[in-house]
């Protein structure tokens, strides 16, 4: 088998996994394999374990449907980017509630991280955004929004209506200072030092 052929196969193989994960869950080795169009054989020889296909489909919805979200986006419409993001997300639930929706969010924010310090610091030049926001605000604003509004209940209507709810304490216009983070919490976030001030300070 040609180079060209074998990286054909591992994508029809991570395109398989992303179309049943928004139908079936954590189908089977085999039920992936049967959809990919190729054999079992094929799929372990790509993918050693579940894990490893699992990790690399995550890393294709990163790049493909997710980065493009936050690059893409014009004048630092959080509400539209927040939106688009649980609504990504929320797609592959049925698989989330099976491989765990916190360290998959985790792993997608990480991803983006520098997309939204860049996004967050176009937001306060233009002056869209407060001033004393930080990076690791945005972090956890979009985890909580993505835990909070994957239940299964949740429609796209009710994302957009508590996501429009939370967002206007972002705006310059917010009444009240944000209290400040300690040494310590921002340890506990996960904050490295380059993400513990305003990308945009006056």
């Amino acid at each position: 088998m040609s180079r060209r052929d074998s990286r054909a196969n591992a994508e029809r193989i991570l395109v398989a996994v992303q179309r049943l994960w928004a139908e079936e869950g954590t189908p089977s080795m085999e039920r992936i394999a049967a959809e990919a169009g190729v054999g079992v054989a094929t799929v372990y020889r790509h993918f050693p374990n579940r894990t490893a296909l699992e990790s690399a489909a995550f890393r294709r919805i990163f790049a493909e449907e997710l980065m493009p979200l936050v690059e893409g986006a014009e004048d630092a419409d959080l509400l539209e980017v927040a939106e688009r993001f649980v609504e990504v997300v929320g797609r592959y639930a049925p698989v989330l509630s099976e491989v765990g929706i916190s360290h998959v969010t985790d792993e997608a924010l990480d991803e983006l991280a520098e997309p939204f310090v860049e996004l967050l610091r176009r937001g306060q030049v233009r002056g869209v955004l407060r001033r004393d926001l930080e990076p690791v605000d945005l972090y956890w604003l979009l985890r909580m929004i993505v835990l909070g509004l994957n239940s299964p209940v949740a429609s796209s209507t009710v994302r957009r209506r508590y996501v429009a709810m939370l967002l206007p304490a972002l705006a310059p216009e917010a009444q009240s200072e944000l209290p400040p983070l300690a040494d310590e919490d921002y340890d506990r976030l996960g904050a490295p030092p380059e993400r513990r001030r305003p990308p945009v300070e006056d």
